[in-house]
């Protein structure tokens, strides 16, 4: 036991790397079809399921509402900032692409949203060069 612990305490570093570039990988690939979406993507008009009825007793992480577009149905969060696109309402407009894998409020994603992956990319990679590298070789001390 205690040479996993010993194992796991020289490693550490590099494996919260390691983590955290598993984890912006993942974000990464997620946001790639809603950029796709953001970027390409056309304008539609969703028939509301079923919406929040008081938009003043939504959190920002709650408030969903069921969405149709030609006879798929999407399970969309609202919270706050689009809860008043839906309430009430018998369409939306909303954003997709041509195989409508996905819809979007018009300016829900946002372009740091596809860049922050990124750049915990680029810090996780850092932090795994500097547990291999030490910065002294790097400077060329």
């Amino acid at each position: 036991m205690s040479n996993l612990k010993l194992l796991l305490s020289s490693n550490l570093l590099p494996l919260g790397g390691l983590f955290i570039l598993f984890i912006s990988i993942m974000v990464a690939w997620g946001n790639i079809v809603d950029y796709d979406i953001h970027k390409n993507g056309f304008s539609i008009i969703a028939k509301v399921i079923e919406a929040p009825i008081d938009c003043d007793n939504v959190s920002s992480r709650g408030g969903f509402c069921k969405l149709e577009y030609n006879g798929k149905l999407y399970t969309k969060k609202a919270g706050k900032k689009f809860c008043h696109l839906v309430s009430g309402q018998e369409t939306v407009k909303m954003i997709t692409n041509n195989d409508a894998e996905s819809l979007l409020f018009p300016d829900e994603f946002s372009d740091f949203e596809f860049v922050s992956p990124f750049i915990l990319l680029v810090f996780a990679l850092f932090v795994m060069i500097k547990y291999y590298i030490p910065l002294s070789k790097i400077n060329g001390d």
